[in-house]
């Protein structure tokens, strides 16, 4: 008799958590919030940002900021780049994101200290998504690659005098991505894409210097197209932006005058 009665309990436990598995499965809501600032103009979508509840710790974890249908809370789209989380974490915070009037283009981003951590250009056809570009990434790639090509040698120099810099800096590099929509309230395509490399934001004397500024446009199919390139120095006063945005100098520092970096 008592051997039935365990086997019943193993069996009615196994049951319970097979319903509480199904159940997390089912809801994609679970650690997440669809905070009202993330809306759509005609309130057909919002984004889900992961709820942070670790409170000492300061890295991301594997979840990711995703684009739900709010009527049924189906996901859309997943947004593949670094997530924002619905609070501020070592000056890693959720941007206002920019959707077009017709709720069918979102730009998405999340604010760094010093450039965005991630800038996300999504379009969404039929409750789904058709098209994701990492704006982030492809403008500096785009842009490490021509100025790579059109000064080699200090490309080489100016990349080993900013190693240790951290992942968010490309090769050493600062490189600040902007759009023509940055403060706008909504989107459209074709969008403006605008990159600007530097080795030396602080602008230090005696060290290596190498700037280089892109211009690209993205078409409504979604390619990135590059419509101008040159070799020159960033504008006066977007070098006074970031000098005010980055830490002190330190000499002795590996991270050179960056100072320690422990996100993207």
């Amino acid at each position: 008799m008592l051997l039935c009665t365990r086997k019943a309990v193993i069996i009615l436990t196994a049951a319970l958590l097979s319903a509480v598995v199904t159940t997390l499965a089912a809801n994609p809501n679970t650690d997440y919030i669809t905070p009202p600032f993330t809306f759509s103009p005609d309130g057909r979508y919002g984004v889900m940002i992961p709820v942070w509840h670790d409170e000492g710790a300061q890295e991301p974890d594997d979840r990711m900021n995703k684009v739900v249908k709010l009527r049924t809370n189906r996901v859309v789209a997943v947004i593949h780049a670094f997530p924002g989380y619905n609070r501020a974490l070592n000056f890693h915070e959720t941007a206002p994101p920019r959707w077009s009037s017709n709720s069918s283009v979102l730009l998405w981003k999340v604010n760094g200290k010093w450039n965005a951590h991630a800038l996300v250009l999504l379009k969404i056809e039929q409750n789904r998504a058709k098209w994701e570009l990492d704006l982030l990434k492809t403008a500096q790639q785009a842009t490490l690659s021509r100025t790579r090509r059109a000064a080699p040698e200090q490309y080489e120099v100016c990349k080993k005098a900013n190693a240790g810099n951290g992942s968010g800096f490309p090769d050493g590099f600062a490189i600040d991505v902007t759009s023509d929509r940055e403060n706008t309230k909504t989107v459209s395509l074709p969008l403006g894409v605008h990159a600007d490399l530097t080795s030396n934001p602080k602008q230090i004397e005696n060290f290596p210097n190498l700037d280089s500024h892109l211009d690209a446009v993205v078409t409504p199919d979604g390619k990135f197209i590059v419509k101008k390139f040159h070799l020159r120095p960033r504008k006066k006063d977007m070098l006074e932006e970031l000098h005010n945005r980055l830490p002190p100098y330190q000499q002795d520092s590996e991270e050179r005058y960056y100072g320690p970096h422990t996100g993207p």
